[in-house]
């Protein structure tokens, strides 16, 4: 940590005295405290080998044709399916093409579900969204406008970008106020709607568009399922695995279609909880209080590769990840996170975003031939659009 205080206007005396007056919190308030009274005075350079990002892929993310199988609150067992944007799994029980978790390229992941799930089936599927806009503040200053294409909450935000390609008649069908700003949170919410569209039995179709995210997010769903509050309707899980997309292109794109503060962050806040209050599918554990199931290749991972990303860029993570991984002490991890939130928070603009956005959604427009007009039906748009994947 003592190489970046040359790029913040305090010295590393002066920002620990500013920790201790803020009592090491690194909540919402903490951060905030901290940005209040600490300037970024120039961005530091951000890297990411090729070889480190593959691998972070797989220890994060899922292959194709993985399952688990798993308790529910039914009583019975559930098994949970990876598969392909282009291959989602035959007779999926009432699906819902579930897209949310903060990586705001997620809708152009979608529509590729969309585009070929119609193609395989002749069938639309609906579309969700969920979530606020949560990160403990770092992306405060994009959601918070009143004008933009990125604005209000997540939720708002995935749904006027999908209305930029389909529609609003499709995008804004399924529509509805998201409260919660976590991971069980959005399944709360989406279950809730299932719960209110009267189903005993649905599927959804996880988008996530974020290349790191399977396992966490997974390991956290499937073990939250057992519990009685999901009684009432059996909730399958279909895992669309999205895969790694920077784009070479000289127009400004979005942090998380390159190698930045935020997409580091992204990538230390999916990893960093994986050794964590875990608990095996037999139910074996040496937690307290387990939040999530142990995933493959999780203990058996090089944690040594993602130290830099997890120590110096948890821009959205907790300190106990670099204490379990790397044992170091709490207040200097503590310290750590909110330099990298310093880094993060200041290291865009919302009109960046914006226009970003607008770019890759016009890319992807020419790709697919345009957005629906209505000059014809739904569905038969989408069986109209190209054969060939935008993501290879």
């Amino acid at each position: 940590m003592e190489n970046y205080f040359k790029f913040v206007d305090t010295n590393r005396e002066d920002f620990q005295k500013l920790m201790v007056e803020n009592a090491y919190r690194c909540n919402a308030a903490g951060r905030q405290f901290m940005a209040e009274r600490v300037n970024i005075v120039k961005p530091r350079q951000v890297n990411l080998d090729a070889e480190t990002l593959r691998y972070a892929e797989e220890i994060g993310g899922l292959r194709p044709g993985d399952t688990f199988k798993y308790p529910n609150a039914q009583g019975g067992i559930s098994k949970a399916v990876v598969c392909s944007l282009y291959d989602l799994p035959k007779n999926m029980v009432n699906p819902y093409l579930y897209c949310f978790s903060g990586f705001l390229t997620a809708p152009l992941f979608a529509m590729e579900i969309l585009r070929f799930y119609a193609k395989s089936t002749r069938r639309a599927l609906p579309f969700l969204t969920s979530g606020k806009e949560g990160n403990k503040g770092v992306f405060k200053k994009l959601f918070y406008r009143s004008s933009g294409l990125i604005r209000k909450t997540e939720y708002d935000t995935y749904t006027a970008l999908m209305a930029q390609i389909t529609g609003k008649d499709y995008a804004y069908r399924n529509y509805f106020p998201s409260n919660d700003d976590d991971s069980e949170g959005n399944l709360i919410e989406i279950y809730n709607f299932a719960v209110s569209q009267g189903l005993k039995e649905v599927t959804f179709v996880i988008c996530s568009g974020n290349p790191f995210y399977d396992k966490r997010l997974l390991a956290e769903w499937m073990w939250q399922l057992k519990q009685e509050k999901f009684a009432a309707v059996k909730v399958n899980l279909v895992l669309a695995h999205c895969p790694i997309f920077l784009p070479k292109t000289s127009k400004v794109v979005i942090p998380e279609a390159k190698i930045s503060e935020i997409y580091l962050g992204y990538i230390a806040a999916c990893l960093g909880p994986l050794k964590k209050d875990t608990i095996r599918l037999n139910g074996v554990t040496k937690s307290t209080a387990p939040e999530r199931y142990v995933m493959p290749k999780v203990f058996s991972a090089d944690w040594e590769k993602f130290r830099d990303i997890i120590v110096n860029y948890s821009n959205m993570g907790w300190p106990n990840y670099q204490e379990i991984l790397y044992g170091i002490p709490h207040e200097e991890a503590v310290s750590n996170i909110i330099l990298s939130d310093l880094f993060a928070r200041n290291s865009y603009t919302p009109e960046e975003y914006d226009e970003g956005i607008k770019n890759l959604i016009e890319d992807y427009l020419n790709f697919i031939g345009g957005s629906f007009q209505k000059q014809c039906k739904f569905k038969q748009w989408l069986l109209n659009t190209p054969d060939k994947r935008y993501f290879e």
